[in-house]
């Protein structure tokens, strides 16, 4: 399936998903077809099967998600995502694989995937995150939230009192940013950041979004970080 050339205008509500698919397993692309008959709005305008072709048609198409399996038989999936990160910086980075490692999950996460999501979910599991990702969000399967949480808590902890930088001047942070900010640093995810402070979900994945942009990065653990570097947190 070829990649459409790229158009003015990408972002737009949820209506207007275009999806591109990097697999090479043609039993997920009938999947990930059958699945989107639940919304025939959405469109999967591109496929690759292999890490050359995406690196030829992924990086140009007018896609606004990317579902991205981590094994591709001639590479890895991380190594696309550093490329679509840097070169659909408007893009949503959805992985979809078999891999429930917490080490794939979070390279995958430094690499700048926005979700994470298992196959072996439901069409409507899947459909749910897109969804969650086109609206702000970071789905992650719920096994994987539990070791990120794990993870961001145990680094948090070990972690040692940062001195004030000479950069905090660099980024200005609304109130609200930093309330969500510290919270993603002990590990909490979306929802739970939206219970604790009261506000929506999508509410909290706009000023995710935010952040990454202040701060110049593409997922939660290089947020953390830069935020530490610069003495915000």
């Amino acid at each position: 399936m070829q990649a459409t050339p790229p158009a003015q205008g990408s972002s737009g509500p949820i209506e207007d998903t275009r999806i591109y698919l990097i697999e090479d397993d043609p039993t997920i692309l009938h999947f990930v077809q059958q699945t989107l008959l639940l919304r025939p709005h959405w469109r999967l305008i591109g496929q690759a099967g292999s890490l050359a072709q995406a690196r030829q048609e992924a990086l140009l198409c007018d896609a606004n998600v990317f579902l991205v399996d981590l094994g591709l038989p001639d590479g890895r999936g991380e190594d696309v995502l550093r490329l679509l990160a840097r070169h659909q910086p408007d893009a949503e980075l959805l992985v979809f694989t078999v891999f429930g490692e917490e080490s794939r999950l979070v390279g995958a996460l430094e690499a700048g995937a926005t979700g994470y999501v298992l196959k072996g979910c439901s069409g409507e599991q899947l459909i749910e995150a897109i969804e969650q990702i086109r609206d702000g969000g970071a789905p992650i399967s719920p096994l994987l939230a539990r070791l990120l949480l794990k993870q961001f808590r145990a680094v948090q902890d070990s972690l040692p009192d940062f001195p004030p930088s000479d950069l905090v001047g660099e980024v200005l942070l609304s109130e609200r940013e930093t309330d969500v900010l510290k919270l993603v640093a002990k590990g909490y995810v979306n929802k739970e950041i939206a219970h604790k402070l009261g506000i929506s979900p999508a509410t909290v994945g706009t000023h995710i979004k935010n952040l990454y942009r202040k701060l110049a990065v593409h997922s939660r653990v290089q947020v953390v970080r830069a935020a530490q570097e610069r003495g915000l947190l």
